[in-house]
């Protein structure tokens, strides 16, 4: 599992997970901006790290990432901010 961190709260994600959210910040506001996280959720996500692995974010970047993970598609998050 991948765990979402930004030292205070958390969340974790399969690897099927990790790629959908991947996929959502691509297509948000955001996208460009935090392709670090895009690039951290991807390779979560095809199993290129470990079994277990943790991705520290500011508490921003956090808040934003829960509300991708409220929508149902990536379709929904398209220019979101």
């Amino acid at each position: 599992m991948l765990t979402i961190t930004d030292d205070k709260r958390s969340f974790r994600l399969t690897y099927d997970e990790s790629i959908d959210l991947e996929l959502k910040l691509n297509v948000s506001a955001h996208g460009r901006d935090w392709r670090h996280i895009g690039n951290a959720l991807y390779e979560y996500g095809i199993k290129k790290k470990g079994r277990e692995a943790e991705l520290l974010v500011e508490k921003e970047e956090y808040d934003f990432l829960l509300r991708l993970l409220d929508k149902a598609s990536w379709e929904q998050c398209r220019g979101m901010s």
